[in-house]
């Protein structure tokens, strides 16, 4: 399996087959999700493995083979997603520069805080959400 990256483009991929996955109540092949996303089916059979992994999708292989939710969508929030995603925080290049004596220690701790607080910020705002949070009203 490919690592995990931290990419904001393969995580909303991610968000986005769960949708797909959450409006079918067969096994959905790859393409056929790729297809209604627009996107490369080549690029989505990197995603889903991810989300395999953690439990959110269940995989049939071979011929008659696709995807399907392993779990109610109201039960994946889009944290799950985003663990599942990831390496590395999404505020990993908050700190990234060439200087390193530009501030002082207390001021390079205060950054270093705030990486860790914006980092919690996002978990716990995804924690809020669900797949069928984002699931189009049907009645």
């Amino acid at each position: 399996m490919v690592n995990k990256v931290s990419s904001l483009k393969w995580f909303g991929l991610a968000v986005q087959a769960l949708i797909v996955l959450a409006d079918r109540e067969e096994l959905c092949p790859s393409g056929a999700v790729a297809e209604q996303l627009g996107t490369h089916s080549n690029l989505l059979r990197k995603i889903l493995p991810h989300l395999v992994k953690a439990n959110l999708i269940k995989a049939k292989e071979g011929r008659d083979g696709g995807y399907l939710l392993a779990k109610d969508p109201a039960h994946i929030t889009l944290a799950d997603v985003y663990f599942a995603m990831r390496s590395e925080p999404f505020s990993k290049g908050f700190l990234d520069t060439n200087a390193t004596d530009c501030f002082t220690s207390s001021t390079q701790d205060a950054l270093c805080s705030l990486k860790n607080e914006m980092e919690g910020w996002i978990v716990e705002g995804l924690k809020k959400k669900t797949i069928a949070n984002l699931l189009a009203d049907k009645s």
